[in-house]
């Protein structure tokens, strides 16, 4: 990773190490184990694999332009590393509120189907009415 900015690679850097120690207190208290193992094993294993995943970039790009591009291609390493760096962001900014962001969330999404499912039926009943 040598085309990135100094500060990009602390705050990098940073972001990985947090991932870790919120993944290993986690893990130690027996809270979401899986989870906190899967944000250790990426933790540990993303870094390495996205510096050698970036060593056949062209020369004009950097590490993050080139694993965007590759996802968006759908290449399936991009692919993989997009979503373990977004995986990991995740864990750092949620992980410890896990239950809190669940009890939030759950709520919003049941009302969300809900309205859905009556929007469909109200359409459903109106074809019907046309129909006729």
């Amino acid at each position: 990773m040598t085309d990135l900015s100094t500060s990009t690679l602390l705050f990098y850097g940073l972001v990985i190490l947090a991932a870790l120690l919120v993944g290993v207190i986690q893990w130690v208290r027996r809270r979401f184990e899986v989870l906190a193992v899967t944000a250790i094993i990426l933790s540990l294993l993303l870094p390495l694999v996205s510096f050698l995943y970036s060593i056949n970039r062209p020369e004009a790009m950097n590490e993050i332009a080139y694993i965007w591009q590759q996802a968006r291609e759908r290449q399936g390493m991009g692919v993989f590393l997009l979503l373990g760096h977004l995986y990991i962001l995740f864990w750092v900014l949620f992980g410890p509120e896990y239950k809190q962001l669940y009890a939030f969330l759950v709520p919003k999404l049941k009302r969300m189907i809900q309205w859905f499912k009556n929007r469909k039926q109200k359409r459903d009943n109106n074809n019907m009415k046309e129909g006729i």
